[in-house]
């Protein structure tokens, strides 16, 4: 760690030309719906193959060239002092599944496939796990900057996903500095300059795929206790994205993609001051972010929060306010009877089925607050026996058992042998602690 450390200083980072179509290591695109709308995991004999190709392919604007010799030694972050024990001693025996390790037999291609077939079932904490096996075993080079860099990515997303943030953040610190000139190589542009016969410049490009330095910003704010350098973080990659959108030498698929990552780190901003607890700031920032539909939601979502329901009101009654922004507004003013009724409402309508779970859900906090737990409790089973049921779904319906029965403990029991017994999807995290019971 000190050869790196001695080499940070801050520089510009550049990108490359994006390639034609890339999936990142949390994403599975061969996973096809059944007709339900949910989906299910087949022996990879069948339909799902898992190959690992999609550790090398985590940042779209990566070249497909990038060498294994550019100099560059990633050895500290393949020592074992940096990666923190992972147990499953919080989480119920019907949830609990073996850590995969690694056998003499293994190689690194093997040993990527399983980790792609964890990410796909959900399984978040045991894909933590196997990273961290697989970046301190003998499998990988130190100069691998693809992988390493992927599987580290995986790591943290993972720990977040499975409510290890704390952990996550220890771990993310790893990296140091990611404005230093470690993390940068010379990309020269492609072609030569033939009015004038010279070459294209070349500009400083950043190793680190894109996913992962995002992830890190907020990661190591957390991990080294100041709020302010997550934002600060976000704004620094931001003037790089804002000098990358500017290059005359980008393609409209490179330059589109600029805009897209620019757009979400304007709501990461957004974000982490709301975690900061600056909702003024919040809102400030966010009325300069667009005024599409899905901004206005946001913005409406916000002053909720904050307590400006006039303001609130204003946006929804405006030209794009959408149909979820009644009911939202009759909670905020707590006519929770108006509420189920308007909820209900939008249910009949609704033409999306991952929409109806989140509405049903709204729905039966409406009718927790008017006391109709048995209707509450009723709807929340409903949606835990189609196989929908999610974190905060999970919470609530133990909250109503807590109400609602004397016996809570062997109902929450049974909601987690229930939820055991649901076809693996990918989207939601499979090893639940006991918290997400309230057990």
């Amino acid at each position: 760690m000190d050869s790196t450390a001695s080499k940070h200083s801050r520089n510009i980072s550049r990108s490359s030309r994006p390639r034609s179509s890339t999936k990142g290591p949390l994403d599975d695109p061969n996973y096809p719906p059944n007709a339900k709308g949910t989906y299910r995991i087949q022996s990879t004999a069948n339909v799902v193959s898992y190959t690992g190709t999609s550790f090398t392919e985590l940042d779209p604007l990566a070249p497909d060239d990038l060498p294994q010799t550019l100099g560059k030694d990633l050895s500290f972050l393949l020592r074992y002092d940096v990666y923190h024990s992972l147990s499953q001693v919080d989480i119920p025996h019907a949830l609990r599944s073996e850590f995969v390790g690694l056998t003499s037999e293994e190689s690194l291609s093997s040993c990527l496939s399983t980790l792609e077939r964890l990410l796909a079932e959900g399984h978040f904490l045991l894909a933590a796990y196997l990273s961290a096996t697989i970046l301190t075993s003998s499998l990988l080079s130190s100069t691998n900057v693809k992988v390493i860099f992927s599987l580290f990515y995986t790591r943290l997303a993972c720990l977040e996903l499975s409510g290890n943030t704390i952990i996550a953040a220890q771990e993310s610190k790893a990296l140091e500095d990611l404005s230093s000139t470690f993390y940068y190589v010379d990309q020269v542009s492609e072609g030569p300059d033939t009015e004038n016969e010279r070459k294209q410049p070349s500009y400083p490009r950043h190793i680190v795929p894109w996913p992962l330095r995002v992830l890190a910003v907020r990661l190591q704010s957390i991990g080294f206790g100041d709020p302010r350098r997550g934002i600060g973080g976000l704004y620094e990659i931001g003037l790089e994205a804002r000098r990358e959108i500017m290059r005359p030498d980008l393609t409209s698929a490179e330059r589109s993609v600029w805009k897209e990552r620019l757009s979400d780190l304007g709501i990461r901003c957004v974000n982490a001051l709301i975690e900061m607890g600056d909702l003024s700031a919040a809102r400030r920032s966010l009325q300069t972010l667009g005024s599409d539909d899905t901004h206005k939601l946001r913005k409406a979502l916000l002053l909720l929060l904050i307590g400006d329901i006039d303001t609130a009101k204003q946006i929804s009654d405006g030209p794009g306010g959408t149909s979820i922004f009644k009911p939202l507004l009759s909670m905020a003013e707590g006519r929770y009877d108006d509420a189920v009724a308007e909820w209900q409402a939008l249910l009949e309508n609704s033409p999306k089925e991952t929409d109806a779970a989140m509405i049903s859900q709204n729905m039966a906090v409406c009718l927790l607050y008017t006391g109709r737990l048995n209707e509450a409790r009723e709807t929340l089973e409903s949606l835990v026996r189609g196989g929908q049921s999610f974190g905060s779904l999970i919470f609530n319906l133990s909250t109503v058992y807590e109400l609602c029965s004397d016996k809570s403990g062997q109902l929450k029991a049974g909601l987690v042998d229930l939820v055991a017994k649901e076809p693996a999807t990918g989207h939601t995290n499979l090893d639940r602690s006991n918290a997400d019971f309230k057990l």
